[in-house]
């Protein structure tokens, strides 16, 4: 794009620095992909902007895919809807996916994590993303909804495939497969629900169910929301706990102040959140002209809002470019979003970590990073598609 201050090239090959340049220079700046949201103050804006709406549908058209079942999919979901749509669905995932729920899920959480860790703890090493970071997040969702047991690894292994949907340097390579694991997962999610109403029991699908069932809700909408739902409780906590990792091995006292004191974890979390998120940028469409920090964007038209750079903006963090949970805990870190469609999960994903960095921490010291370990592009969701790391075994009796 002619007068673009920043590329996608330059992203993917320094994003810190090259996102900075451009925060530095405006709070909207055009891109190669068109205008972006770089500050705290504007991205935060963008994401409460009732002039501006979710609109994924658009952003997949803006990469050259119109059609398909993933594109149909994305079409019909939460990512796309707003206004009355956007309401009565949230109000019906709030009706079942509660925080007294997600705190039920806490014991599970923590005894999920402290087997898988125990399974590695002696070797010494671990592929972390394979033997743990795609496997907590997958059974907790799947003990959330009330997957069956003998269901659970399909539905990690769809998880892991649509999750590529959601990397937008990925996403046009692996099409075919993110379509074909959408059919698959939308047809077990439409069985599964037919189940539950027949035979309800105290998961989320049964609430759903009987939510829906109560307000009149499309069935359809309820498939969707249902593998909606493996996604976002999947694939970014995944990438989430890979950059925990990578975070917290070059920061070794902040690693051992949780084995010590492990009611430290949440600030960790929330710094881990801040300085590394899993979702990099989010995109928001016009639906009239709106003036947004000086740049004006079309009605119909797409801002992009980086996620990355409104972490690290001065003008809300005292020490941004450091990972200091003490001194940037006055900040309001985004990575969950902000406004109307901040994430439904966000208390999920939290209690996903925190358990995870408990467990981890207490049986092992602060990992370090081997040979071989690789990130996926920083546009749309990043985070480790590989992480081998190694460290010393500390004692189960001192966990």
């Amino acid at each position: 794009m002619a007068g673009a201050i920043l590329t996608l090239e330059e992203v993917l090959a320094n994003p810190d620095a090259a996102l900075g340049n451009a925060r530095e220079a405006a709070a909207v700046v055009e891109t190669d992909l068109g205008p972006m949201a770089m500050r705290h103050e504007a991205v935060r804006s963008m994401l409460r902007e009732p002039r501006m709406r979710p609109s994924f549908s658009s952003f997949l058209q803006q990469l050259g895919i119109s059609s398909g079942a993933f594109y149909d999919w994305m079409s019909g979901s939460p990512l796309d809807m707003e206004g009355e749509e956007h309401r009565r669905w949230r109000q019906l995932m709030i009706r079942a996916f509660t925080p007294a729920s997600v705190e039920r899920l806490r014991p599970f959480l923590r005894a999920e994590a402290q087997r898988l860790v125990a399974g590695f703890a002696a070797r010494g090493r671990v592929e972390f993303v394979e033997e743990f970071a795609r496997k907590l997040p997958s059974l907790g969702l799947c003990e959330l909804i009330g997957v069956p047991l003998e269901d659970r690894a399909r539905f990690g292994a769809w998880a892991d495939t649509i999750g590529f949907g959601f990397n937008f340097v990925l996403l046009p390579v692996k099409l075919a497969e993110i379509d074909a694991a959408i059919v698959q997962l939308l047809d077990y999610a439409t069985q599964l629900v037919t189940s539950r109403r027949a035979e309800p029991r105290d998961d989320l699908v049964s609430r759903l169910a009987r939510a829906a069932a109560d307000d009149g809700v499309d069935p359809g909408m309820i498939h969707g929301s249902v593998a909606g739902l493996v996604f976002a409780g999947h694939e970014t906590t995944k990438n989430q706990l890979g950059w925990m990792i990578a975070v917290l091995s070059e920061a070794p006292d902040q690693w051992d102040a949780v084995a010590r004191d492990p009611s430290r974890a949440k600030e960790v979390v929330e710094e881990v959140l801040r300085f590394r998120s899993a979702v990099t940028s989010v995109a928001r469409l016009a639906l009239e002209d709106v003036d947004l920090f000086g740049h004006r964007i079309p009605a119909g038209s797409s801002l992009l809002g980086s996620l990355w750079s409104a972490n690290r903006d001065r003008a809300e963090f005292a020490n941004p470019d450091a990972f200091d949970p003490a001194s940037n805990a006055e900040g309001a870190q985004i990575a969950f979003g902000s406004g109307a469609h901040h994430c439904l999960g966000a208390a999920l994903a939290r209690a996903e970590l925190q358990e995870s960095l408990i467990a981890l921490s207490a049986r092992i010291g602060c990992p370090r990073l081997e040979p071989g370990a690789a990130f996926m592009p920083a546009f749309g969701i990043s985070g480790p598609s590989s992480l081998p790391i190694a460290f010393e075994q500390r004692s189960a009796r001192s966990a």
